[in-house]
Protein backbone atom coordinates (compact mmCIF):
# COMPACT_ATOMS: atom_id res chain seq x y z
CA UNK A 1 0.00 0.00 0.00
CA UNK A 2 2.44 2.52 0.99
CA UNK A 3 4.44 1.77 -2.54
CA UNK A 4 0.68 2.24 -4.01
CA UNK A 5 0.88 5.60 -2.59
CA UNK A 6 4.41 6.87 -2.47
CA UNK A 7 3.77 6.06 -7.02
CA UNK A 8 0.19 7.75 -6.83
CA UNK A 9 0.98 10.76 -4.85
CA UNK A 10 -1.68 12.92 -7.37
CA UNK A 11 -4.63 10.55 -6.63
CA UNK A 12 -4.29 9.44 -3.09
CA UNK A 13 -4.44 12.86 -2.42
CA UNK A 14 -7.59 13.39 -4.45
CA UNK A 15 -8.95 10.62 -2.42
CA UNK A 16 -8.71 11.91 1.01
CA UNK A 17 -9.78 15.35 0.23
CA UNK A 18 -12.93 13.71 -1.48
CA UNK A 19 -13.36 11.13 1.52
CA UNK A 20 -13.10 14.53 3.78
CA UNK A 21 -15.83 16.31 1.39
CA UNK A 22 -18.56 13.50 1.65
CA UNK A 23 -17.81 13.44 5.26
CA UNK A 24 -18.02 17.07 5.46
CA UNK A 25 -21.47 17.07 3.20
CA UNK A 26 -23.10 14.08 4.34
CA UNK A 27 -22.20 13.58 7.75
CA UNK A 28 -22.45 17.44 9.18
CA UNK A 29 -25.26 19.72 8.96
CA UNK A 30 -25.42 23.29 8.26
CA UNK A 31 -25.72 25.71 11.66
CA UNK A 32 -26.15 28.80 12.25
CA UNK A 33 -25.92 30.86 15.10
CA UNK A 34 -29.38 31.72 16.91
CA UNK A 35 -30.84 34.92 16.92
CA UNK A 36 -31.64 35.34 20.69
CA UNK A 37 -28.92 33.10 22.24
CA UNK A 38 -25.39 32.11 21.27
CA UNK A 39 -26.60 28.48 19.97
CA UNK A 40 -25.96 26.74 16.87
CA UNK A 41 -29.00 26.00 15.01
CA UNK A 42 -29.83 23.62 12.08
CA UNK A 43 -32.20 24.87 9.79
CA UNK A 44 -35.21 23.80 10.68
CA UNK A 45 -34.06 24.70 14.66
CA UNK A 46 -33.92 28.41 12.73
CA UNK A 47 -37.36 28.35 11.10
CA UNK A 48 -38.49 28.02 14.67
CA UNK A 49 -36.74 30.81 16.57
CA UNK A 50 -37.09 32.90 13.86
CA UNK A 51 -40.89 32.88 13.69
CA UNK A 52 -41.21 33.00 17.16
CA UNK A 53 -39.43 36.06 17.68
CA UNK A 54 -41.02 37.51 14.83
CA UNK A 55 -44.68 36.43 15.98
CA UNK A 56 -42.83 37.86 19.75
CA UNK A 57 -41.97 41.19 17.97
CA UNK A 58 -45.18 42.07 16.13
CA UNK A 59 -47.27 41.74 19.72
CA UNK A 60 -44.71 44.11 21.27
CA UNK A 61 -45.51 46.33 18.51
CA UNK A 62 -49.43 45.87 18.45
CA UNK A 63 -49.00 46.55 22.11
CA UNK A 64 -47.16 49.63 21.98
CA UNK A 65 -49.79 51.09 19.33
CA UNK A 66 -52.45 50.23 21.81
CA UNK A 67 -50.39 52.06 24.12
CA UNK A 68 -49.81 54.77 22.26
CA UNK A 69 -53.28 55.55 20.94
CA UNK A 70 -54.32 55.59 24.59
CA UNK A 71 -52.14 58.51 25.23
CA UNK A 72 -52.83 60.40 22.27
CA UNK A 73 -56.78 60.16 23.69
CA UNK A 74 -56.00 61.52 26.96
CA UNK A 75 -53.65 63.77 25.25
CA UNK A 76 -56.67 65.04 23.11
CA UNK A 77 -59.11 65.21 26.18
CA UNK A 78 -56.60 67.27 28.44
CA UNK A 79 -56.20 69.43 25.33
CA UNK A 80 -60.33 70.22 24.77
CA UNK A 81 -60.43 70.61 28.85
CA UNK A 82 -57.93 73.38 28.29
CA UNK A 83 -59.82 74.76 25.64
CA UNK A 84 -63.22 74.57 27.38
CA UNK A 85 -61.66 76.38 30.60
CA UNK A 86 -59.92 79.47 28.61
CA UNK A 87 -63.30 79.45 25.91
CA UNK A 88 -65.29 80.11 29.41
CA UNK A 89 -63.14 83.15 30.31
CA UNK A 90 -62.07 83.85 26.69
CA UNK A 91 -58.46 83.73 27.33
CA UNK A 92 -57.66 83.87 24.24
CA UNK A 93 -58.66 85.43 21.28
CA UNK A 94 -59.92 84.65 17.76
CA UNK A 95 -56.26 85.76 16.30
CA UNK A 96 -54.46 82.99 18.76
CA UNK A 97 -53.34 85.50 21.04
CA UNK A 98 -53.90 85.85 24.74
CA UNK A 99 -55.96 87.95 25.90
CA UNK A 100 -54.60 89.64 29.08
CA UNK A 101 -57.47 90.84 30.68
CA UNK A 102 -59.20 87.07 30.42
CA UNK A 103 -56.34 86.05 32.31
CA UNK A 104 -56.72 88.26 34.77
CA UNK A 105 -60.40 87.46 35.33
CA UNK A 106 -59.55 83.50 35.53
CA UNK A 107 -56.94 84.12 37.94
CA UNK A 108 -58.89 86.88 40.21
CA UNK A 109 -61.82 83.84 39.66
CA UNK A 110 -59.68 80.89 41.02
CA UNK A 111 -58.19 83.29 43.76
CA UNK A 112 -61.84 84.19 44.74
CA UNK A 113 -63.26 80.48 45.29
CA UNK A 114 -60.05 79.80 47.33
CA UNK A 115 -60.02 82.41 49.57
CA UNK A 116 -64.09 81.67 49.99
CA UNK A 117 -62.78 77.84 50.74
CA UNK A 118 -60.44 79.21 53.49
CA UNK A 119 -62.33 81.47 54.96
CA UNK A 120 -64.95 78.50 55.70
CA UNK A 121 -62.52 76.17 57.08
CA UNK A 122 -61.42 78.51 59.31
CA UNK A 123 -64.88 79.73 60.44
CA UNK A 124 -65.40 75.79 61.00
CA UNK A 125 -62.25 75.49 63.24
CA UNK A 126 -63.66 79.00 65.69
CA UNK A 127 -66.86 77.83 65.60
CA UNK A 128 -65.40 74.21 66.86
CA UNK A 129 -63.20 75.46 69.27
CA UNK A 130 -63.75 75.06 73.06
CA UNK A 131 -64.79 77.80 75.06
CA UNK A 132 -63.50 77.32 78.55
CA UNK A 133 -60.97 79.71 80.77
CA UNK A 134 -57.64 78.74 78.79
CA UNK A 135 -58.72 79.78 75.71
CA UNK A 136 -60.02 83.52 77.14
CA UNK A 137 -57.04 85.69 76.97
CA UNK A 138 -56.58 87.70 79.96
CA UNK A 139 -57.64 91.34 80.09
CA UNK A 140 -56.13 94.00 82.61
CA UNK A 141 -59.20 93.96 85.07
CA UNK A 142 -58.75 89.42 85.57
CA UNK A 143 -55.09 90.32 87.25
Amino acid sequence: MRKWISKNQGISIALIINVCVLVYTFGCESKVKSLTSADMLTRDEFIVVYNSEIHRIELDLQRIQDTGQVRFADLTRQDEIKSKLFDAVAVATKTGGVNPLGLVTLLGTISGIGLGVDNRIKDKVIRNRPLNKGNIPKTKKDT
